[in-house]
């Protein structure tokens, strides 16, 4: 019990310290809408990078963007 507490610590560290530079300088590189984004957006967005910091810092590693959303209303084809 007492390692499972140790890993959860550790994990938790390791995210914080990745998060707040993620915050301020890392999204902006893996999302163009997020360059417009404010303070209170970029302190928003610090408790689910502290928690998904592994899955972030791939997709900030090699730079890849969220993907394009392609559904009826992006096609344009409003009748079905």
């Amino acid at each position: 019990m007492l390692t499972l507490l140790w890993l959860i610590l550790i994990y938790g560290m390791i995210g914080f310290i990745f998060a707040v530079p993620f915050a301020f300088w890392g999204v902006d590189q893996i999302d163009p809408a997020a360059k417009k984004g404010s303070l209170g957006f970029r302190m928003l967005i610090i408790p689910g990078s502290l928690l998904f910091w592994p899955l972030l810092l791939w997709r900030w590693w090699f730079r890849l963007a969220p993907r394009e959303e392609w559904s009826q209303h992006r096609k344009g084809n409003w009748e079905a």
